[in-house]
């Protein structure tokens, strides 16, 4: 009985720490790195070009340019923080909040820019004065994204007991 009970103890002792050999393979795996825009530009870009990156930073005013190709709707805009910019190239729709200045986090892979040529070229075929969108001149890498998460700082931040009091007695 003893014998029994050795490998009962055992066995789940060994799937246990399966389970938590498989948590922690899972999360470090599919996670990918997270970094602000300035962050990112600093350590050099050639260093994440196999890694999944989610990149945290602002959307710079005027950056953003909008098309449809194939009936795939394509954004680019530039995310910034601290003087440091990255272009970024998103498929889709986007969050409603989504707009010049918004807090973003981008999750996606980098990309050479000539790879993107034929998007940034459909995406200019509008304007007639200057396109917005100079890929290649920017930076070496662009952030190719799969995923665009906007952030409303407003909507997050605690109420005062002024705030509370005013529409109390409004």
């Amino acid at each position: 009985m003893q014998n029994a009970t050795l490998a009962k103890l055992g066995i789940t002792a060994m799937v246990t720490l399966g389970g938590l050999g498989f948590l922690a393979y899972s999360s470090t795996t599919q996670a990918g790195r997270y970094l602000m825009v300035d962050e990112l530009i600093g350590s050099g870009l050639d260093c994440w070009t196999d890694t999944e990156l989610k990149v945290h930073g602002w959307v710079a005013p005027g950056s953003i340019v909008r098309t449809v190709m194939g009936q795939e709707l394509q954004h680019t805009f530039v995310l910034e923080k601290a003087g440091k910019r990255i272009r970024v190239f998103a498929k889709g729709p986007l969050p409603d909040t989504f707009k010049d200045g918004t807090e973003v986090v981008a999750t996606g892979r980098l990309a050479a820019p000539q790879a993107l040529q034929h998007t940034v070229e459909a995406m200019c075929a509008g304007y007639t004065s200057g396109c917005p969108v100079h890929a290649g001149e920017e930076q070496a890498w662009v952030l190719q994204a799969t995923d665009v998460s906007a952030k409303c700082a407003s909507h997050y931040r605690p109420e005062t007991n002024q705030t509370k009091r005013e529409l109390i007695f409004k």
